[in-house]
Protein backbone atom coordinates (compact mmCIF):
# COMPACT_ATOMS: atom_id res chain seq x y z
CA UNK A 1 0.00 0.00 0.00
CA UNK A 2 1.53 3.43 -0.96
CA UNK A 3 2.20 6.32 1.51
CA UNK A 4 -1.05 8.27 0.03
CA UNK A 5 -3.41 5.58 0.44
CA UNK A 6 -2.53 4.87 3.86
CA UNK A 7 -3.09 8.66 4.61
CA UNK A 8 -6.61 8.40 2.86
CA UNK A 9 -7.25 5.64 4.56
CA UNK A 10 -6.02 6.75 8.38
CA UNK A 11 -7.89 9.66 7.76
CA UNK A 12 -11.43 7.73 6.39
CA UNK A 13 -11.28 5.56 10.01
CA UNK A 14 -10.14 8.02 12.10
CA UNK A 15 -12.32 10.68 11.15
CA UNK A 16 -11.71 14.18 10.33
CA UNK A 17 -13.25 15.79 13.45
CA UNK A 18 -12.06 13.20 15.84
CA UNK A 19 -11.25 15.09 19.20
CA UNK A 20 -10.40 13.90 22.92
CA UNK A 21 -13.35 13.93 25.52
CA UNK A 22 -11.52 16.78 26.82
CA UNK A 23 -11.49 19.16 24.29
CA UNK A 24 -14.85 18.10 23.30
CA UNK A 25 -16.24 19.41 26.85
CA UNK A 26 -14.35 22.20 26.71
CA UNK A 27 -16.06 22.94 23.27
CA UNK A 28 -19.34 22.12 24.59
CA UNK A 29 -18.68 24.92 27.92
CA UNK A 30 -18.00 27.17 25.22
CA UNK A 31 -21.06 26.79 23.35
CA UNK A 32 -22.79 26.60 26.08
CA UNK A 33 -21.60 30.16 27.73
CA UNK A 34 -21.63 31.65 23.88
CA UNK A 35 -25.35 30.85 23.81
CA UNK A 36 -26.18 32.02 27.40
CA UNK A 37 -24.02 35.31 27.05
CA UNK A 38 -26.31 35.57 23.22
CA UNK A 39 -29.61 34.82 25.38
CA UNK A 40 -28.91 37.47 28.10
CA UNK A 41 -28.07 40.05 25.36
CA UNK A 42 -31.10 39.40 23.45
CA UNK A 43 -32.80 39.80 27.23
CA UNK A 44 -31.47 42.85 27.65
CA UNK A 45 -32.20 44.26 24.47
CA UNK A 46 -35.61 43.48 24.37
CA UNK A 47 -36.05 44.91 28.24
CA UNK A 48 -34.21 48.04 26.70
CA UNK A 49 -36.37 48.52 23.50
CA UNK A 50 -39.66 47.91 25.73
CA UNK A 51 -38.84 50.69 28.12
CA UNK A 52 -37.96 52.98 25.28
CA UNK A 53 -41.69 52.91 24.23
CA UNK A 54 -42.82 53.07 27.87
CA UNK A 55 -41.06 56.64 27.90
CA UNK A 56 -42.25 57.65 24.73
CA UNK A 57 -46.08 56.74 25.93
CA UNK A 58 -45.33 58.68 29.29
CA UNK A 59 -44.03 61.50 27.11
CA UNK A 60 -47.30 61.57 25.16
CA UNK A 61 -49.00 61.46 27.42
CA UNK A 62 -47.12 64.72 29.36
CA UNK A 63 -47.70 66.74 26.22
CA UNK A 64 -51.23 65.94 26.43
CA UNK A 65 -51.68 66.53 30.45
CA UNK A 66 -49.76 69.88 29.79
CA UNK A 67 -52.06 70.26 26.79
CA UNK A 68 -54.84 69.89 28.78
CA UNK A 69 -53.72 71.68 31.81
CA UNK A 70 -52.87 75.47 29.12
CA UNK A 71 -56.88 74.70 28.13
CA UNK A 72 -58.25 74.56 31.39
CA UNK A 73 -56.31 77.31 33.23
CA UNK A 74 -58.19 79.42 30.01
CA UNK A 75 -61.40 78.47 30.83
CA UNK A 76 -60.64 79.21 34.09
CA UNK A 77 -59.21 82.50 33.69
CA UNK A 78 -62.32 83.15 31.08
CA UNK A 79 -65.30 81.83 33.84
CA UNK A 80 -63.31 83.81 36.44
CA UNK A 81 -63.26 87.37 34.86
CA UNK A 82 -65.75 89.69 36.40
CA UNK A 83 -67.78 90.42 33.36
CA UNK A 84 -68.42 86.64 33.14
CA UNK A 85 -69.05 86.25 36.99
CA UNK A 86 -71.45 89.58 36.79
CA UNK A 87 -73.41 88.60 34.02
CA UNK A 88 -74.16 84.91 35.43
CA UNK A 89 -74.66 86.35 38.71
CA UNK A 90 -77.50 88.10 37.02
CA UNK A 91 -79.07 84.93 35.07
CA UNK A 92 -79.26 83.37 38.85
CA UNK A 93 -81.27 86.18 39.61
CA UNK A 94 -78.69 88.36 41.93
CA UNK A 95 -79.21 92.03 42.09
CA UNK A 96 -77.07 94.42 43.80
CA UNK A 97 -77.28 95.29 47.45
CA UNK A 98 -79.29 98.42 48.08
CA UNK A 99 -78.30 99.10 51.44
CA UNK A 100 -75.01 97.15 52.86
CA UNK A 101 -74.74 96.99 56.80
CA UNK A 102 -71.72 96.28 58.55
CA UNK A 103 -71.10 94.31 61.48
CA UNK A 104 -69.33 95.58 64.53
Amino acid sequence: MSDFMRWVTHGIKRGRFEMSPRTARYLFALVVVLTLVAALYLMLVSRTAARGRHIEQLQAELSRLQRENEQLEVEIAREGSISRLWKRAIELGFVPAERVEFLE
